[in-house]
């Protein structure tokens, strides 16, 4: 993992994710690329009388000290050599994200969940969940009162799909660096068939497939799926929270539909990182 992406709209709101992403580039030893999306077209709405390429230009510089601004207020003055400032003009910000992921090759995107005002708030909301939904890198969503930690502790909520399998190989190269445990949970309901079965296949597989060490599983039984995993999550108390975000009918058919997914990001108070298992198969 050697190119981060973090998008900022320079919201108070998200300078926690940007405090995570510098400390996660700092250990990972990799690139932080810094990136803001803005839209010209509302920006320079009465500027009539001048023409776009002197626009363009104008906007351009602005957001750029704006975003060196917010960089340095936020960091300190001087700034480290991994971190690389970019602005990029779209009218949707996930799609500017997105081209950006593409030409910069990047491995995770990271940005926060709110924004500084109720327009905001959609904007980003917005904004996290088509990343969620369309990118096909992981996606790293940071609570706005988050305070940055070196991660200890990882959670995963599996299905025991092979997907999983590699979600869980991802999730190695986010814990060596921090020698953190990855912890596996699956909520097994009365309809299901077997979960200590499958839990035991699973770890056979895991042990197989997965050269890391430090896993451990963990079997709940509840109808309730939803919030018996969100109170596991916060007696854990790890450092990420990771799904992955599945499209095919099945067990975790309700609990992964987009809307719940959201549900979970705002709830939670720490980083819930997310993989999509349409991508995570064609890799």
């Amino acid at each position: 993992m050697k190119n981060l992406l973090y998008a900022t709209d320079f919201s108070e709101n998200s300078i926690p994710a940007f405090h995570f992403a510098s400390m996660l580039s700092e250990r990972l030893k990799a690139k932080l690329h810094v990136l803001h999306v803005y839209d010209m077209k509302a920006t320079f709405i009465s500027t009539v009388s001048l023409t776009y390429g002197k626009r363009e230009e104008i906007m351009y510089k602005e957001q750029l000290e704006k975003l060196e601004d917010f960089c340095k207020k936020n960091y300190g003055s001087e700034l480290p050599n991994y971190m690389n400032l970019m602005v990029h003009e779209h009218g949707i910000s996930a799609v500017g994200i997105l081209d950006k992921v593409e030409s910069l090759n990047a491995d995770l995107i990271l940005l926060g969940t709110k924004g500084s005002s109720v327009i905001k708030d959609l904007i980003i909301g917005s904004t996290a969940t088509s990343l969620i939904n369309n990118s096909y890198i992981p996606v790293l969503a940071v609570p706005n009162e988050y305070k940055s930690k070196p991660i200890d502790k990882i959670i995963y909520a599996t299905a025991f799909e092979e997907a999983d399998i590699l979600a869980v190989r991802r999730l190695v190269e986010f814990a060596k660096p921090f020698d953190a445990e990855i912890k596996l949970v699956h909520v097994s309901t009365k309809n299901e068939y077997a979960g200590e079965d499958q839990m035991a296949w699973f770890r056979d597989m895991l042990e197989q497939k997965v050269a890391y060490k430090n896993i451990s599983c963990d079997l709940r039984f509840s109808d309730d799926i939803f919030n018996t995993l969100y109170n596991y999550f916060m007696e854990e108390d790890a450092g990420i929270i990771a799904m992955l975000e599945r499209e095919s009918p099945g067990f975790f058919k309700g609990l992964w539909h987009k809307d719940t997914v959201k549900r979970m990001k705002l709830q939670l108070d720490r980083p819930l990182l997310s993989f999509h298992k349409k991508y995570l198969i064609q890799e």
